[in-house]
């Protein structure tokens, strides 16, 4: 026997199968009782679904298009509240105040050639170099941990008798 064909039953029924679908599902229902039985089954089922659906209301289109335009008349009347006054000057005077001050921060900002901070940065950045080499950096940091112990050996041997 062919393949039961338990997910056409439901279009089946409802009558959303292509014609060649529909007549292969037919043929099928001929010869197998219990693809038959399970139609039925289905068939009863929507059945007593289409009758628990109540009817939609009527719609009324006329009040509805006045409920609509009152709406928008009331929307075109209101101004949104980003453009109302005392929004509008807080954000326009904290433009202001931000302009203000990245125009004179940025005149604060620039580094004199007499500053010791800007020579020890542009000492730095010459020895860059060497700090990429992380290998290097690593054995610093290890030989300035030995320098601090071996001075706090000697602070203990100077206080010592001897």
């Amino acid at each position: 026997m062919a393949k039961h064909p338990e997910t056409d039953l439901v279009p089946y029924l409802r009558g959303e199968l292509p014609p060649a679908e529909r007549e292969r599902v037919a043929r099928h229902l001929d010869e197998c009782p219990d693809c038959r039985q399970d139609t039925d089954q289905l068939r009863e089922l929507l059945g007593e679904l289409s009758r628990s659906i109540a009817e939609p209301p009527a719609v009324n289109w006329a009040r509805y298009r006045a409920e609509l335009r009152e709406k928008l008349e009331a929307r075109r009347g209101r101004r949104a509240w980003w453009w109302q006054p005392v929004p509008l000057a807080l954000a326009t005077s904290l433009a202001g105040v931000l302009l203000f001050v990245a125009v004179w921060g940025v005149g604060r900002q620039v580094p004199t050639a007499g500053d010791p901070v800007a020579f020890e940065e542009a000492t730095i950045g010459r020895n860059l170099g060497l700090l990429e080499q992380y290998q290097v950096v690593e054995r610093l940091d290890l030989l300035e941990e030995d320098l601090d112990f071996m001075s706090d050996l000697d602070g203990l041997a100077a206080g010592r008798p001897g």
